[in-house]
């Protein structure tokens, strides 16, 4: 397992056996074909590239296994969007404060835009073939309106 920091959280992770899961996985579309659900897969490409960044890091496909809610449409047109997924590792420290540093094993996102991560041991709707250790990644975000 790696470990890597992600904002506050120092977190150990095995991206391999978390991206093989997710190669295996179906699109999230087909559980729910909601306009929601299907607007949110179109969006995965319009991410910036600090949240691309981020997926390929943790080793999710953003467009597969995920649990996706829309909250609101925003006054710019953009809706904001909440969505968790599940990762193969462990949080070992979320009590250190967000510092920018820039390495391979460390992300910075610095999105004005009201981009909100966590990652915790509380699970929700994990798949029965998830392989263990689990963590829970969440993340907030605001994304356009694809559908037309």
């Amino acid at each position: 397992m790696d470990r890597i920091k992600v904002g506050r959280y120092l977190i150990e992770i095995d991206v391999n056996q978390t991206k093989s899961f997710y190669e295996e996985h179906h699109f999230i579309t087909e559980d729910c074909n909601c306009s929601y659900c299907t607007n949110y897969i179109l969006a995965c490409d319009t991410f910036s590239p600090e949240i691309k960044n981020l997926f390929n890091i943790l080793g999710i496909d953003p467009r597969k296994e995920g649990e996706i809610s829309e909250y609101m449409k925003n006054e710019d047109g953009t809706h904001l969007y909440g969505a968790f997924y599940h990762i193969v590792g462990k949080v070992i420290d979320e009590s250190q404060l967000w510092t920018p540093i820039n390495s391979e094993n460390e992300v910075q996102l610095s999105n004005p835009g009201g981009v909100e991560i966590g990652f915790s041991e509380e699970l929700d709707l994990v798949p029965e073939d998830f392989p263990k250790p689990i963590i829970q990644f969440e993340i907030q975000l605001n994304i356009p309106w694809l559908l037309s």
